[in-house]
């Protein structure tokens, strides 16, 4: 069965059916609360909340396509019901959806209002909210005086302004609003705040607007920055909703007897209350953002000096029995009083702690560079069953952790993995070491690797002993964590297995365990898979 076609995706149809409906909607409404004797609406909000779906949601000009014919038609039945004659509803339709097409072009395959400064953001907003809707207002000219429609001029000028009217009140918050910040607001906690807010401004908008002695619209402003403040760039488009229903259901106050001056009016006071509205809203987003990232560098501060006071700590702890070893013995051995039979064994003595001290600093350093973000990771084709082989021959070699039988699982010559050699080295070291020194003294270490369909490669290391018990599985990758049954009796300082964590992770890949306690505990790595 053949793949679906690109435009098939759910969330496509999706915005491609509530870019029609709402452009119907938004389209008829418009015209429905055009004033007697204007051949175009106040404010055509339309072609802004179309562009908004296209841009976020339509990938390439196919999808695009499909959106703008489904808002064609969207637009003949909103101008036809609208009342308009038939040559009229045709060639507005067709300028509309030149115009987003225009718009379209403009925006190229932008998906987001992400600019890199202010020039870049004000030229594309001049182009998107003022070149598309004068080249709309020029056809909607032509089409109006081919239409044999009165005035072609002024409705070629109410659309254009209509046009930059609904761009930039709506297209702004349109491509700003998400359901995150959505969820963000807390709505449902909020709702008697919520219905509060908007009852105010429908309040003040209902008194104040229609008032003709004393003028007090300018009340209207403040009730709309009091629920964007409150509810951010959603507060700002339901603020602008309202308005613009209230004020263009609401008979305009007689500032001036010419309709065309009453037009303007509406379209200068929506301009003035939707401008503010959104900048005011986009400043306190800025001001969250900002807010929010020094909280969160200084949660990140606060678990740093955490880190850094149990780092120390644990350092000091871990740093003191192998340096009063070596001081202990280096003074024996300086003063003479050791026979020359015993020098060798107490040298062995010092040159074992000293290498403890040394591994020690080796994983403070990664821990520390990884905390930083600074791991260096160099991945390339790396053959698992040479590298095992490798570090099972070095850690035998290590008296220190007994001399256990380890068994190799058949592993194909051929699996190679994309990973760092010395990192992956390390990993193994670091997992097969721990096999070794939590393993009881009887039973073998089995190693294992294999291919899996996933794109990965799985490396597996077991062993039988005590186990993990079920109250620790959560803490055994943290740092400086060991187990409260036998952690006290093996040397280490509980580093092992985050730095492994830490260096898979950095690669790409994934770590995790299953223990049975009393049993057995099985630790693996999955790597992907060299090309």
């Amino acid at each position: 069965m053949p793949a679906p076609a690109p435009f098939l995706r759910k969330d496509f149809l999706v915005a491609a059916l509530l870019a029609a409906v709402g452009f119907f909607v938004l389209g008829y409404g418009a015209i429905r609360l055009t004033p007697p004797g204007s051949s175009t609406a106040i404010i055509w909000p339309a072609d802004a909340f179309a562009l908004c779906l296209m841009l976020r949601y339509a990938r390439g000009w196919r999808e695009r396509g499909v959106m703008l014919v489904g808002v064609f038609v969207a637009d003949l039945f909103s101008n036809g019901l609208g009342g308009s004659p038939a040559l009229l509803t045709i060639g507005y339709s067709l300028v509309n959806t030149l115009e987003l097409a225009l718009c379209l072009v403009i925006a190229g395959q932008r998906r987001a209002l992400r600019f890199a400064n202010v020039r870049a953001q004000a030229l594309f907003g001049l182009k998107i909210g003022v070149l598309a809707p004068l080249l709309g207002g020029l056809c909607a000219m032509l089409v109006t005086w081919a239409g044999g429609a009165p005035d072609a001029f002024a409705a070629g000028r109410n659309w254009f302004f209509a046009d930059v009217l609904g761009f930039c009140i709506v297209f702004p918050i349109g491509m700003a609003i998400s359901w995150r910040q959505i969820e963000k607001l807390r709505l449902r906690q909020r709702l008697p705040l919520a219905i509060g807010a908007v009852s105010l401004l429908i309040a003040v908008t209902l008194l104040v607007f229609p008032l003709r002695v004393y003028p007090l619209q300018f009340l209207v402003l403040p009730a709309a920055l009091f629920v964007t403040a409150r509810f951010r760039t959603l507060g700002a488009g339901a603020a602008m909703i309202i308005i613009a229903t209230i004020v263009l259901a609401e008979p305009v106050p007689k500032m001036a007897i010419d309709p065309v001056l009453r037009i303007q009016y509406l379209q200068l006071f929506m301009a003035v209350c939707g401008l503010v509205c959104v900048r005011a809203a986009g400043l306190l987003n800025s001001r969250d953002l900002h807010i929010a990232i020094g909280e969160r560098q200084h949660r990140r501060a606060v678990r740093a000096s955490r880190f850094k006071s149990r780092l120390l700590g644990h350092v000091s702890h871990e740093v003191r029995s192998p340096l009063s070893a070596i001081i202990g013995f280096s003074s024996m051995l300086e003063s003479g009083s050791l026979s020359a039979e015993r020098a060798p064994e107490f040298a062995a003595i010092i040159a074992h702690n000293g290498e403890l001290l040394q591994r020690l600093h080796d994983d403070l350093l990664d821990l520390s560079r990884a905390e930083a973000g600074a791991l260096s990771i160099q991945a390339e084709r790396v053959t698992v069953g040479s590298t095992l082989a490798t570090c099972i021959s070095g850690i035998r070699l290590d008296a220190t952790l007994g001399g256990k039988e380890v068994l190799v699982d058949g592993i194909e010559d051929a699996l190679a993995v994309q990973a760092d050699p010395v990192r992956l080295a390390q990993i193994l070291n670091n997992l097969i070491a721990n096999a070794f020194k939590y393993g009881d003294n009887f039973s073998p270490i089995r190693v294992s690797a294999h291919a899996r369909d996933d794109g990965f490669g799985r490396i597996e290391i077991a062993n039988t002993g005590p186990g993990i018990p079920a109250a620790e599985r959560g803490a055994v990758f943290l740092p400086f964590r060991r187990s409260q049954l036998v952690g006290r009796s093996v040397p280490g300082a509980g580093l092992g297995l985050s730095i492994a964590k830490l260096l898979v992770e950095a690669q790409g890949g994934r770590i995790d365990f299953e223990s049975e306690p009393g049993r057995q505990t099985r630790f693996w790595i999955d790597l992907p898979l060299a090309a």
